[in-house]
């Protein structure tokens, strides 16, 4: 099973769903279509207009994206219920201590609760500053990121619907993930090159990387940009430390 990728017919954004399923779900305005329309208007989204049109609301949290690995537990586990309540219960002996019988004293119970109150806060401790830094440097990218595309000579739309950018996104734990998707038919091996030394110069700005610290300032930098017909991947080989473009056609991940 492999993931595919496609262009909303609603909104414009960027679509992965499983090459099994036949429909998508847009995870930014809701929109369900057949995945081949994603495909098709991915080859060329600059022959498409896009509506964004508000999109109807479905009971349940059923994705289009999602394929389950194991059966549904939920039927097993009520057809076991049923069958444990007409069981005939068994006789208790008077002279047998159960665990239901051995109360704890309320300074033991108190003194867990307090100990498995202390581990939680401990780890919002941990955990939430690191978070948080993470999310405003986010922000901070997000709000320049457009230079990073006029730097390499292209369009990509950086309006955001429902908080969601539409062309692009910026994932990774260190922000060291861009995603684009442009309506620009082809690009050059250069503009790619240019997009990955300014996304990487961005986010070293707005985190606080040196440019002497190689390793944090090209830290897993990863550019994926689909135009066109063609999805460019590039990023740092950590052995021979210079960056290279792989060029992936679209249609070869329908196969």
């Amino acid at each position: 099973m492999a993931s595919i990728n496609g262009i909303c017919k609603n909104c414009g954004s960027l679509v992965v769903a499983y090459d099994r399923d036949e429909m998508c779900e847009c995870l930014f305005c809701d929109c369900v279509f057949p995945i081949s329309e994603a495909v098709e208007i991915a080859k060329n989204p600059g022959n498409y207009t896009f509506p964004n049109e508000p999109q109807p609301k479905r009971e349940g949290n059923k994705r289009y994206t999602t394929v389950p690995v194991f059966p549904d537990p939920v039927p097993a586990a009520i057809k076991q219920a049923e069958s444990l309540t007409t069981t005939k219960k068994k006789e208790k002996n008077p002279y047998e201590v159960s665990a239901d019988d051995v109360k704890a004293p309320a300074k033991t119970v108190w003194t867990i609760a307090g100990i498995s109150l202390g581990i939680i806060l401990l780890v919002v401790a941990i955990f939430l500053p690191i978070y948080l830094i993470r999310q405003g440097r986010k922000d901070a990218i997000s709000e320049s990121v457009g230079q990073v595309f006029t730097t390499a000579g292209y369009a990509v739309n950086t309006a955001s619907t429902d908080g969601y950018p539409v062309g692009y996104s910026i994932t990774g734990s260190s922000n060291n993930v861009l995603q684009v998707v442009t309506s620009t038919n082809e690009l050059s091996e250069d503009q790619v090159r240019d997009t990955y030394e300014a996304f990487a110069a961005l986010r070293a700005e707005k985190s606080g990387y040196k440019t002497d610290n190689a390793s944090q300032y090209y830290g897993d930098v990863r550019v994926e940009i689909i135009a066109g017909s063609e999805k460019y991947i590039i990023r740092t080989d950590k052995q021979t430390e210079k960056s290279t473009v792989t060029v992936i056609p679209l249609a070869s991940e329908l196969t």
